[in-house]
Protein backbone atom coordinates (compact mmCIF):
# COMPACT_ATOMS: atom_id res chain seq x y z
CA UNK A 1 0.00 0.00 0.00
CA UNK A 2 1.22 3.48 -0.88
CA UNK A 3 1.42 5.26 2.47
CA UNK A 4 2.13 8.65 0.90
CA UNK A 5 -1.62 9.26 0.53
CA UNK A 6 -2.75 7.29 3.56
CA UNK A 7 -4.65 9.45 6.07
CA UNK A 8 -2.29 8.37 8.83
CA UNK A 9 0.92 8.97 6.85
CA UNK A 10 2.06 11.90 9.02
CA UNK A 11 1.49 9.92 12.21
CA UNK A 12 3.26 6.92 10.73
CA UNK A 13 6.24 9.09 9.81
CA UNK A 14 6.46 10.59 13.29
CA UNK A 15 6.15 7.17 14.94
CA UNK A 16 8.97 5.76 12.80
CA UNK A 17 11.07 8.84 13.53
CA UNK A 18 10.49 8.32 17.26
CA UNK A 19 11.53 4.66 17.07
CA UNK A 20 14.66 5.65 15.17
CA UNK A 21 15.65 8.26 17.77
CA UNK A 22 14.95 5.92 20.68
CA UNK A 23 17.40 3.40 19.20
CA UNK A 24 20.19 6.01 19.11
CA UNK A 25 19.88 6.85 22.81
CA UNK A 26 21.61 4.99 25.61
CA UNK A 27 19.68 3.65 28.59
CA UNK A 28 20.78 6.44 30.94
CA UNK A 29 19.66 9.23 28.61
CA UNK A 30 16.36 7.42 27.95
CA UNK A 31 15.48 6.90 31.61
CA UNK A 32 17.08 9.75 33.59
CA UNK A 33 14.99 12.73 34.67
CA UNK A 34 16.98 15.94 34.19
CA UNK A 35 15.83 17.48 37.48
CA UNK A 36 14.96 21.17 37.82
CA UNK A 37 11.22 20.57 37.96
CA UNK A 38 11.11 17.72 35.45
CA UNK A 39 9.45 14.72 37.04
CA UNK A 40 10.11 12.26 34.24
CA UNK A 41 12.53 11.81 31.45
CA UNK A 42 12.64 11.14 27.74
CA UNK A 43 11.22 7.63 28.13
CA UNK A 44 8.17 9.03 29.89
CA UNK A 45 7.50 11.46 27.05
CA UNK A 46 7.74 8.68 24.47
CA UNK A 47 5.46 6.46 26.58
CA UNK A 48 2.91 9.26 26.78
CA UNK A 49 2.78 9.48 22.97
CA UNK A 50 2.31 5.72 22.73
CA UNK A 51 -0.57 5.89 25.22
CA UNK A 52 -2.52 8.36 23.10
CA UNK A 53 -2.11 6.42 19.86
CA UNK A 54 -3.08 3.26 21.72
CA UNK A 55 -6.32 4.92 22.89
CA UNK A 56 -7.29 5.74 19.30
CA UNK A 57 -6.38 2.28 17.99
CA UNK A 58 -8.33 0.62 20.80
CA UNK A 59 -11.37 2.69 19.85
CA UNK A 60 -11.05 1.73 16.19
CA UNK A 61 -10.92 -1.95 17.08
CA UNK A 62 -13.41 -2.08 19.95
CA UNK A 63 -16.02 0.57 19.23
CA UNK A 64 -16.27 4.30 18.79
CA UNK A 65 -15.17 5.71 22.16
CA UNK A 66 -11.69 7.22 22.47
CA UNK A 67 -10.91 7.73 26.15
CA UNK A 68 -7.69 9.69 26.46
CA UNK A 69 -8.19 9.90 30.23
CA UNK A 70 -8.07 6.12 30.59
CA UNK A 71 -4.56 5.39 29.36
CA UNK A 72 -2.55 2.31 30.19
CA UNK A 73 0.64 4.13 31.26
CA UNK A 74 2.77 1.03 30.86
CA UNK A 75 5.85 1.81 32.97
CA UNK A 76 8.13 -0.56 31.05
CA UNK A 77 7.88 1.69 28.01
CA UNK A 78 9.71 4.38 29.99
CA UNK A 79 12.69 2.17 30.84
CA UNK A 80 13.12 -0.35 28.02
CA UNK A 81 14.20 1.41 24.85
CA UNK A 82 13.77 -1.61 22.59
CA UNK A 83 10.24 -2.28 23.83
CA UNK A 84 9.33 1.39 23.33
CA UNK A 85 10.84 1.52 19.82
CA UNK A 86 9.10 -1.73 18.86
CA UNK A 87 5.78 -0.39 20.15
CA UNK A 88 6.15 2.74 18.02
CA UNK A 89 6.73 0.52 14.99
CA UNK A 90 3.77 -1.73 15.85
CA UNK A 91 1.48 1.29 16.14
CA UNK A 92 2.76 2.59 12.78
CA UNK A 93 2.00 -0.80 11.20
CA UNK A 94 -1.48 -0.87 12.71
CA UNK A 95 -2.19 2.64 11.42
CA UNK A 96 -0.90 1.68 7.97
CA UNK A 97 -3.32 -1.26 7.97
CA UNK A 98 -6.26 0.99 8.82
CA UNK A 99 -8.80 1.41 6.02
CA UNK A 100 -8.24 4.86 4.50
CA UNK A 101 -11.98 5.00 3.85
CA UNK A 102 -12.64 5.15 7.58
CA UNK A 103 -11.60 8.82 7.84
CA UNK A 104 -15.13 10.05 8.34
CA UNK A 105 -15.99 7.44 10.93
CA UNK A 106 -17.65 9.13 13.88
CA UNK A 107 -16.09 8.80 17.30
CA UNK A 108 -16.93 9.92 20.79
CA UNK A 109 -13.88 11.36 22.54
CA UNK A 110 -13.29 11.86 26.23
CA UNK A 111 -10.87 14.64 26.99
CA UNK A 112 -7.84 13.94 29.12
CA UNK A 113 -9.01 16.58 31.60
CA UNK A 114 -12.72 17.40 31.52
CA UNK A 115 -13.62 21.02 32.30
CA UNK A 116 -16.61 22.28 34.29
CA UNK A 117 -19.54 23.20 32.06
CA UNK A 118 -18.13 21.35 29.07
CA UNK A 119 -19.44 17.90 28.10
CA UNK A 120 -17.10 15.14 29.18
CA UNK A 121 -17.51 13.39 25.80
CA UNK A 122 -17.67 15.13 22.43
CA UNK A 123 -18.03 14.10 18.81
CA UNK A 124 -15.08 13.73 16.48
CA UNK A 125 -13.88 11.69 13.52
CA UNK A 126 -10.93 9.41 12.89
CA UNK A 127 -9.35 12.07 10.68
CA UNK A 128 -9.69 14.77 13.35
CA UNK A 129 -8.13 12.52 15.96
CA UNK A 130 -5.23 11.73 13.62
CA UNK A 131 -4.71 15.49 13.23
CA UNK A 132 -4.78 15.89 17.01
CA UNK A 133 -2.29 13.06 17.51
CA UNK A 134 0.19 14.60 15.05
CA UNK A 135 0.03 17.90 16.95
CA UNK A 136 0.24 16.13 20.31
CA UNK A 137 3.21 14.01 19.20
CA UNK A 138 5.12 16.99 17.78
CA UNK A 139 4.54 18.86 21.04
CA UNK A 140 5.97 16.00 23.09
CA UNK A 141 8.84 15.50 20.66
CA UNK A 142 9.74 19.16 21.22
CA UNK A 143 9.75 18.46 24.97
CA UNK A 144 12.01 15.47 24.31
CA UNK A 145 14.45 17.72 22.45
CA UNK A 146 14.46 20.11 25.43
CA UNK A 147 14.96 17.25 27.89
CA UNK A 148 17.81 15.83 25.82
CA UNK A 149 19.48 19.25 25.74
CA UNK A 150 19.11 19.52 29.50
CA UNK A 151 20.83 16.13 29.80
CA UNK A 152 23.70 17.36 27.61
CA UNK A 153 22.71 15.12 24.71
CA UNK A 154 23.20 16.57 21.24
CA UNK A 155 20.93 15.25 18.52
CA UNK A 156 22.52 13.90 15.36
CA UNK A 157 22.01 16.17 12.32
CA UNK A 158 19.51 13.69 10.82
CA UNK A 159 17.17 14.58 13.71
CA UNK A 160 17.38 18.35 13.14
CA UNK A 161 13.63 18.44 12.38
CA UNK A 162 12.63 16.32 15.38
CA UNK A 163 9.89 18.08 17.33
CA UNK A 164 9.22 20.68 14.65
CA UNK A 165 5.64 21.02 13.39
CA UNK A 166 4.97 20.08 9.75
CA UNK A 167 3.59 23.58 9.07
CA UNK A 168 6.79 25.12 10.45
CA UNK A 169 8.94 22.85 8.29
CA UNK A 170 6.87 23.85 5.23
CA UNK A 171 7.25 27.53 6.14
CA UNK A 172 11.02 27.18 6.51
CA UNK A 173 11.25 25.41 3.16
CA UNK A 174 9.18 28.11 1.45
CA UNK A 175 10.84 31.07 3.17
CA UNK A 176 14.39 29.91 2.71
CA UNK A 177 17.39 29.39 4.97
CA UNK A 178 16.93 32.53 7.08
CA UNK A 179 13.33 31.74 8.12
CA UNK A 180 12.62 31.17 11.75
Amino acid sequence: MNLEHHPASESIGFLKQGAELIRTLDDDVFTRAPGAGFRGGVGGQFRHCIDFYQCLLDALEQGNAVDYANREREAGLETDREVAAARFEQIAERLAATDPGSLDRSLQVRSETPMPGVPEWCGSTVYRELQFLVSHTVHHYALIVALLGRLGYELEPRFADFGVAPSTLAHWKEAGPLAG
